[in-house]
């Protein structure tokens, strides 16, 4: 019958090794499970800051995107109104051109030359009826007032035409008020426009700014998040480690345990059949004694 030996040194060192190496890494795994949850706890936090900060920045997006169409109209109503202020000035520039045309036509003097041709044919014809002239002097008087009466007629109808160009020097001259009037009125809305497209625009930048200044922070926070994430990853790798590790050393463990527990069952049951066959007792203390002065755990004198 084969007796039980005792382990070797080596094993029961190789046992101990494992059994500090299993404590070593519980410790360690006892260690890491609190230190990832708190960092899961850490990430979702960030997860949900982050994503209010999202949610904050969609109506200020909104806002901006309000702002940004209100300048972009102002510009094109200040285009609008550039282009019509140029053809007001054209406009203008042409009616200031037709007045100093019709006032160049018109002659210096604003007496007209009919009212003084009119007195002396009065004056004349006054005298035929209240002197007595010899026949030739009245002849001569009447042929001076035909002439009178000709140029009375030429001077008529250049005190007409003048009248005419008078009348048209008035319109031209209304016309170009109403033109020097429109002018003035889109230079003045032009410079309400630059005005209004200015103050836009920097109500436009101080929403650009505070845009920029929330996600700054939500840069932070992702880079805050991601930081975290990296540290969960690490710890998640140390710990699958040491689980693998942790398992492996305790399933080698309790093979070597079930080994030493099949090599226990069988020696008792050796042993109980060696109870009843003395022969087979002495054979097992003898093997034992032998094992035991091998080891040098005993000595006979």
């Amino acid at each position: 019958m084969v007796q039980r030996a005792l382990p070797p040194e080596t094993d029961r060192e190789e046992e101990r090794a494992e059994r500090t190496r299993l404590d070593q890494l519980d410790r360690k795994i006892r260690e890491l499970r609190p230190r990832r949850q708190s960092l899961i706890q850490e990430l979702l936090r960030l997860s949900d800051e982050q994503r209010v900060m999202f949610e904050q920045r969609a109506p200020q997006q909104a806002k901006l995107e309000e702002l940004n169409s209100a300048h972009r109209s102002a510009g094109r109503d200040l285009g609008r109104l550039r282009k019509e202020l140029d053809d007001a000035r054209r406009a203008r520039d042409d009616r200031l051109g037709l007045v100093r045309e019709l006032r160049a036509s018109l002659p210096k003097s604003a007496r007209s030359p009919a009212d003084a041709l009119r007195r002396e044919v009065k004056k004349l014809e006054l005298e035929q009826q209240t002197r007595a002239v010899p026949l030739e002097e009245e002849n001569a008087l009447i042929d001076r007032m035909r002439e009178i009466r000709k140029e009375l007629s030429v001077a008529d109808a250049e005190s007409a035409e003048v009248a005419k160009k008078t009348e048209a020097l008035r319109q031209a001259e209304a016309a170009f008020e109403a033109a020097r009037g429109e002018v003035d009125r889109l230079r003045k809305a032009l410079d309400e426009g630059r005005s209004a497209r200015d103050q836009a625009m920097e109500t436009l930048k101080g929403e650009l700014q505070s845009v920029g200044q929330q996600m700054a922070q939500v840069r932070a926070k992702g880079q805050e998040r991601g930081r975290v994430r990296q540290e969960l990853d690490d710890v998640d790798r140390t710990l699958r480690g040491l689980e693998r590790e942790f398992d492996t050393l305790r399933r080698q463990h309790r093979a070597r345990r079930g080994d030493a527990r099949r090599v226990v069952v069988e020696h008792n049951r050796a042993a109980r059949r060696a109870v009843h066959d003395p022969s087979a007792l002495d054979r097992a203390v003898d093997d034992r004694l032998e094992q035991l002065l091998k080891e040098g755990k005993v000595r006979l004198s």
